[in-house]
């Protein structure tokens, strides 16, 4: 199943006036497609490029992960 959707802004703004969070809204097959249903704990994973959302009791235990992000400027 794919489907495009959109980043939403989400919560108040910062002291820039711009938002820095976002949401994103799965209908109720996309998330059956998945094996997840509304009130799911999840994990969710950011890579370049890319973003992951796992069922929580699937994950494997691991050691934490420092994640840096690239200056864009």
């Amino acid at each position: 199943m794919v489907r495009k959707k959109k980043l939403n802004p989400s919560g108040s703004k910062g002291k820039d006036g711009e938002f820095h969070n976002a949401h994103l809204s799965l209908n109720e097959d996309e998330l059956e497609a998945a094996g997840l249903e509304v009130g799911d704990e999840v994990f969710v994973r950011v890579r370049e490029d890319m973003i992951i959302i796992q069922k929580a009791k699937n994950w494997p235990e691991r050691k934490s992960v420092k994640i840096e992000t690239k200056n864009t400027e």
